[in-house]
């Protein structure tokens, strides 16, 4: 029988030769590394998102030890009552934020501001400063607290990916970073901004206070960790596909595409996980009541009954179906924004730097378990203009 050492380097480094076996062979196994049920197969994935047998709620959940109670813990009433008015701010729909506007234009001012004729490592500069000063302003975070808040969420999203840290510190700064948004929900926050709106929402008693903050600190880490890592891969796609890239440079209007298929191709986050709210059966596999189930995602997005061709990497395919930002009650809110952020930046850059080059070869390989982007990727900006 099959297995994967979800941390060994070989697998970090190239899952993607056991996820199609697994689809093949094992679409649905119990690991007793890590004590959950592995779901491969896209069909399978998605019934676990959408079925009534499985829910997000457990007290134990990692993502609830490291950022507390969360919209990614909630399922029924409650859930769809915190998150019909996040939808509207993050949409658009309500109260008139323009944060998908407002991103855009905080990528734009980034690649305005960076040196030309340099050697730059794009994972550790604007990749990872751009979503958070995004996202930070959008909320209403004043912008001598971003260097802090940058760090603060990194080092707590690092707890979600099998990190051996040290989480008596991770929950230090969880209690920091709970206490200052805290304060900005009760009287500190712009009101254009959303923590601004919360505010009302916590004074009309729409919602509490703490459901406030695990708003606010769901949007941060979401915002931050999945941005960067879509720009990182991007960058990454860009290198290792010329051609595409250079279609995607003379012609904007692809650009959205080659972003979209390097969503579905090199996701920034592989996996999920449900719980078994009943026995119940998988693809033939009896699964108890109580177990976890830790969804593929990204295998899902390169299973061929659903993408023709789907270990390619091409552009002009339909993405429909993909399960990046997972599907159903729980689908990611931010899918375009993150996509806007991406789009914005990458093309701001192909533009004022359309030689731009990744320097190291070969290229640094896009790592991690549950969130992957290559660690670092250092490139050529040349003078602005040249090619």
């Amino acid at each position: 029988m099959r297995s994967i050492a979800f941390l060994a380097p070989d697998f970090l480094a190239n899952p993607w030769p056991r996820y199609a076996r697994f689809r093949a062979e094992q679409p649905v196994w119990w690991s007793d590394e890590i004590r959950m049920f592995c779901v491969f197969r896209h069909r399978d994935i998605r019934a676990c998102l959408t079925g009534a047998d499985y829910t997000v709620e457990y007290p134990f959940r990692v993502s609830r030890q490291v950022f507390g109670e969360t919209l990614l813990d909630l399922d029924g009433p409650r859930h769809q009552r915190l998150r019909r008015p996040l939808a509207g701010l993050l949409l658009g729909q309500r109260d008139n934020i323009a944060f998908r506007a407002a991103a855009g234009e905080r990528a734009r001012t980034a690649v305005a501001a960076l040196p030309a004729d340099t050697v730059l490592d794009m994972v550790a500069g604007p990749a990872r400063a751009v979503p958070l000063t995004a996202t930070a302003t959008f909320l209403g975070v004043p912008a001598e607290r971003h260097d802090w808040l940058l760090h603060t969420v990194e080092y707590l999203v690092g707890h979600l990916d099998g990190s051996s840290g040290d989480f008596g510190r991770a929950s230090a700064l969880r209690a920091e970073l709970e206490e200052y948004l805290l304060g900005l929900i009760t009287s500190g926050a712009p009101p254009r901004s959303m923590l601004g709106e919360v505010h009302g929402w916590v004074r009309d008693g729409e919602i509490t206070a703490r459901e406030a903050v695990g708003l606010a600190t769901l949007t941060l880490a979401a915002g931050f960790e999945t941005s960067t890592g879509l720009i990182s891969n991007t960058l990454h796609c860009l290198a290792r596909h010329p051609g595409h890239a250079a279609a995607a440079a003379a012609d904007p209007g692809r650009l959205r595409a080659f972003v979209k298929e390097t969503l579905r191709w090199e996701p920034p986050q592989h996996d999920t996980v449900r719980f078994a709210r009943r026995d119940t059966t998988l693809a033939g596999v009896p699964v108890p009541a109580g177990s976890a189930l830790k969804l593929m995602l990204a295998s899902g997005n390169r299973d061929a009954e659903v993408f023709e061709h789907a270990e390619e990497f091409r552009p002009e395919r339909s993405t429909h179906g993909s399960l990046t930002f997972g599907h159903g009650a729980h689908s990611c809110l931010g899918t375009h924004i993150a996509l806007d952020v991406a789009e914005a930046f990458v093309g701001a850059l192909l533009a004022r730097f359309p030689g731009l080059r990744a320097v190291d070869d070969p290229l640094p390989p896009i790592t991690g378990s549950t969130f992957r982007r290559p660690q670092a990727l250092r490139m050529r900006l040349g003078p602005k203009g040249e090619s």
